[in-house]
């Protein structure tokens, strides 16, 4: 054999080697890094096959109503919803024709009961009967029922696209999250086409997903920023702050004269809060929002977006509309809650969840959610100062509408104006009661009416809170 022969035969060798090193190596990656993604794809029909053996857990309420459950014989199992209109966005669904969303969709592994070793789970079961392998976790919600029930009720009452929240502020768990307009989780799949063709985006989870101008609420992260960076409280209010750009005036050209923090808070002194936005600077007021969690993401049981304060390039026109909650400030009512909530719970944002625990199908604790600080945001003085502030704006100024007998309600009305050339605004309101003892925080927001938050979201929210304390422990 000479040379030449040699030589093709070692380079259909090493050809046949980088062949099967190609193949390795491709499978390698796919096992590594692509076959989770694959496996989750929508496309792949293993998954309905694997789902159908398997008794999908059930889904409760912080009383124990169960939401959603699954009954039915092995691979023919059939999914319902209890309340499959007001936990739409919340519970979700589960479908073989239009997949998963909420909790359905978050929590798919545990209420598959594939959260942790099959092979555990499976000699578990050998020795504990009431364990059993074919079925899922069961996933226990914070929210109550009733006041899910009233709050969408008063949504579909206002006529209007909008949001509600409600959180303890002390703990961060979710009492209540409804966007309207909804739909049917349980006819999911026949609605569809009907959902989509209106085209009043159903789907979307107005309070987690959602971003609003926030208006004069945002005001209470400005008066953050005053108090904690010890910015100038007087002013004198001529009705209109040059800012650099577009002036500034305020609502209904009122015009106030000497104002101090309180007054230009209870009175929603838009020239104030635009003067002292540019006194504070956007580099500081951006550390004071982001302290409020703008601009960050966090780890929440539901699809949520980041609200934004994207301050780096403002100029000063841009920084003084931030200041009342215009330009380019963006919220979601999850968002406006949390903000509520840090003032109700002396300067401490606590992070926000709807899963309170995993159960096991025998009863034995999977996961368990702890309330959990997530940002310290302002000092107990500074925040008690915004308080009194708050029942200011209840007692004297635009949010009169809250007041409710049982007790005293702390809150920020808010109107934005979606633009110059529409007279539609978004009317806010959030709050909180008791103010000396908060147990239920409230961020509600209605979109596209021409009144104001005080006029239209206020008495919205009255009605949620004294709900809460009449019927919650």
């Amino acid at each position: 054999m000479n040379f030449k022969e040699n030589r093709k035969i070692l380079v259909l060798l090493v050809f046949l080697i980088l062949l099967f090193m190609s193949l390795i190596f491709y499978l390698s990656y796919f096992t590594i890094f692509l076959s989770a993604d694959i496996k989750d794809h929508p496309a792949n029909r293993r998954d309905f096959l694997e789902e159908a053996a398997i008794k999908r857990g059930t889904i409760l309420d912080r009383n124990g109503d169960v939401l959603a459950y699954s009954d039915g014989e092995q691979y023919k199992y059939e999914r319902h919803y209890t309340y499959p209109i007001i936990y739409s966005h919340v519970v979700g669904y589960s479908n073989k024709v239009t997949g998963k969303a909420g909790i359905e969709s978050k929590y798919n592994k545990y209420l598959l009961g594939e959260e942790g070793s099959q092979t555990l789970k499976s000699l578990k079961s050998f020795f504990n009967k009431k364990l059993d392998p074919k079925a899922g976790d069961n996933v226990v919600l914070t929210t109550h029922t009733g006041l899910q029930q009233r709050s969408r009720d008063l949504l579909d009452k206002s006529g209007e696209s909008g949001a509600i929240v409600t959180m303890n502020p002390k703990t961060g768990e979710i009492l209540s999250l409804v966007s309207y307009p909804d739909f049917n989780s349980q006819t999911v799949d026949k609605d569809q086409a009907a959902i989509v063709e209106q085209n009043k985006a159903a789907f979307y989870n107005r309070a987690t997903q959602s971003l609003f101008p926030p208006g004069s609420t945002f005001k209470i992260v400005t008066a953050a920023g005053i108090l904690e960076n010890d910015i100038n409280q007087n002013y004198k209010d001529t009705g209109e702050e040059a800012s650099g750009g577009h002036p500034i005036r305020n609502s209904g050209q009122k015009v106030y004269g000497e104002v101090d923090l309180n007054e230009a808070f209870t009175f929603s002194v838009n020239t104030y809060f635009a003067n002292k936005a540019m006194a504070l600077g956007k580099d500081k007021f951006g550390e004071m929002s982001e302290k409020f969690m703008f601009n960050k993401k966090f780890d929440f049981d539901l699809s949520m977006n980041p609200s934004k304060f994207e301050y780096k390039n403002w100029d000063k026109q841009a920084v003084a509309s931030a200041g009342i909650g215009q330009g380019d400030v963006l919220a979601t009512p999850l968002q406006m809650c949390m903000v509520a909530s840090t003032i109700a719970n002396g300067g401490n944002m606590m992070k926000p969840y709807i899963v309170s625990s995993v159960v096991s199908n025998d009863g034995t604790s999977v996961l368990t959610h702890e309330p959990e600080v997530l940002s310290n945001v302002m000092n107990e003085q500074n925040a008690n100062l915004i308080k009194d502030m708050m029942v200011n704006v209840v007692n004297k100024g635009s949010g009169k509408s809250a007041r409710i007998r049982r007790a005293q309600v702390a809150g920020k009305t808010g109107t934005a104006q979606k633009s110059s050339q529409s007279a539609a605004n978004d009317a806010w309101f959030v709050g909180f009661a008791p103010a000396d003892d908060p147990q239920i925080c409230v961020a509600v927001v209605i979109q596209n009416v021409e009144d104001y938050g005080g006029k239209v979201a206020a008495p919205i929210a009255a009605n949620i809170i004294d709900y809460a304390l009449r019927n919650m422990e």
